[in-house]
């Protein structure tokens, strides 16, 4: 760091900015500004700035009071870095600025990029753990025709003509329990492309159990290019909530599948859902996965409550999210991407924000077997969250744009969920990292889209702590052996 001259804080008063937050661990202490992920490292001085900032005080003052135990050239030093970071203001508008501008971006972020394609609501398994399977939503096992298929890809084609990226998720119940309309659908899709109609190459995934994986299964995938992913949630017992309809493990099975599309050149992915059957042994769960699956990226799923509130097999969020940090070690050492953590850690090594954790607040839609479109695949079955017609968004195909759907009233809702706009989240120091977690979880456990999603409100708080000591535990080994870095900032992967 460079010396500065001491006038050039002389005559000004600063205080705390409203997004800095202090934390302390075994003597040392940081400085992190909420909104810019901006931080500084220290000791004991760190901690008495921030106490004596925390109203306006002329920076001379502050100098004298402290001169007592400290240079003065260290504190014009530590004042200046931290005025210059943003930790120190003086000016209240300075904050409401910075707040103002990401929040616009959140606002504006709402252009069509994602559709959750659902060919079926029926499942060949009763996973222990699966939030849809309730009392609040007694399905009657329905399947999407060709025809509701050709048109809602035609619509969802219209809908992207200006998105950056196009996405697009075969999702269920188990979407191969339809697997002709499946495969027609993958097909269709890089006919549209190629007349076309998607100004954009899609990128197209299939989320399986695996089960039902066959020959034509392969043949499709390949000849797509369609991204796989496989559930499985750890070998052999502790895949144990996936039972089949008859209650019998599908571990086996999954794994057969899985390798059938390994075997076949087909890189696959691995989704594994963590509960009070597998998360104490996730070490043992990802060194399976980094050792046997070898898979080409993998999330781990916390537990989504079902519609009453909760689920029957949830676990302490503290211990869970310890586990999954636990893990990420272990994969980031490999080199495989878990989403789950690299949702967080990303923006905090970018410098960056995670405006929405879910594409349903702005980019996404969801196509029901029957044809209807809401925001969120996770609320298949719960009608009033669908209320779009895929026949009548058809009949105006030439017309329709992205903006239209954001014309219907819950659409423009889901829209404006975000942590930026919510009361509850402006003071919370993870605010950069969460995106505001699952508005279907918020719904579903406090009845309203807009109460906290406190899965990942209290997961990203403890993941941004990790990361911010761990970026410390790195800087001081760097120091002890005698590298210089001028930023402290530690790439996670």
């Amino acid at each position: 760091m460079s010396a500065i001259k001491t006038n050039v804080l002389d005559n000004k008063v600063l205080e705390n900015s409203f997004f800095t937050h202090l934390f302390t661990k075994n003597g040392a202490s940081c400085l992190l500004h909420s909104l810019t992920l901006n931080k500084v490292y220290g000791g004991n001085l760190l901690r008495e700035l921030n106490s004596l900032f925390s109203q306006p005080r002329q920076v001379t003052e502050v100098i004298d009071q402290l001169s007592v135990n400290y240079s003065k050239d260290l504190l014009v030093l530590a004042i200046t870095d931290l005025w210059k970071q943003g930790l120190l203001i003086s000016d209240g508008e300075i904050d409401l600025k910075d707040y103002i501008w990401r929040y616009n971006q959140g606002v504006n972020q709402y252009s069509i990029q994602n559709m959750y394609f659902l060919p079926t609501n029926a499942c060949n398994l009763r996973c222990k753990y699966c939030f849809i399977e309730d009392s609040n939503r007694p399905f009657t096992p329905s399947y999407m025709t060709q025809d509701i298929a050709e048109k809602g890809l035609r619509v969802f084609a219209k809908l992207t003509e200006n998105a950056d990226n196009i996405n697009m998720t075969f999702y269920g119940g188990e979407p191969l329990l339809n697997a002709d309309v499946v495969y027609h659908s993958m097909r269709y899709v890089r006919e549209l492309q190629h007349e076309g109609a998607f100004k954009r190459p899609v990128n197209m995934s299939l989320l399986t159990n695996g089960v039902l994986a066959d020959d034509k299964t392969i043949e499709a995938v390949l000849e797509t290019k369609t991204i796989v992913s496989v559930s499985i949630d750890g070998p052999g017992v502790l895949n144990r909530a996936r039972k089949d309809i008859k209650g019998n493990d599908t571990f086996d099975k999954a794994l057969a599948g899985y390798r059938r599309f390994q075997d076949a050149g087909i890189g696959v992915g691995i989704s594994c859902t963590l509960s009070r059957f597998n998360v104490e042994h996730i070490t043992e769960i990802t060194e399976f996965i980094v050792n046997d699956l070898k898979p080409t990226g993998m999330g781990f799923n916390i537990l989504l409550p079902t519609i009453n509130g909760g689920n029957p097999v949830d676990i302490d969020p503290e211990f869970t999210t310890n586990q999954l940090i636990e893990a990420f070690k272990i994969l980031r050492e490999a080199g495989i991407y878990e989403d789950r953590m690299m949702r967080r850690c990303k923006p905090y090594m970018d410098g960056g924000f995670h405006l929405k954790d879910c594409m349903g607040v702005g980019g996404q839609i969801a196509l029901t077997p029957d044809g209807m479109i809401g925001p969120c695949q996770v609320l298949l079955g719960v009608n009033e969250f669908f209320p779009l017609d895929v026949n009548v968004l058809y009949s105006k195909l030439d017309s329709i744009s992205s903006e239209d759907i954001y014309k219907d009233a819950l659409f423009n809702e889901w829209r404006y969920r975000f942590p930026l706009n919510m009361k509850k989240c402006a003071d919370c120091f993870a605010i950069a990292i969460c995106g505001g977690g699952c508005p279907y979880a918020a719904y579903a456990n406090h009845g309203s889209i807009w109460e906290i999603d406190d899965r990942v409100c209290y997961q990203s708080k403890q993941i941004l702590e990790w990361m911010l000591w761990d970026t410390y535990d790195r800087m001081v080994e760097n120091q002890d052996a005698g590298t210089v870095t001028d930023v402290p900032q530690v790439q996670l992967e």
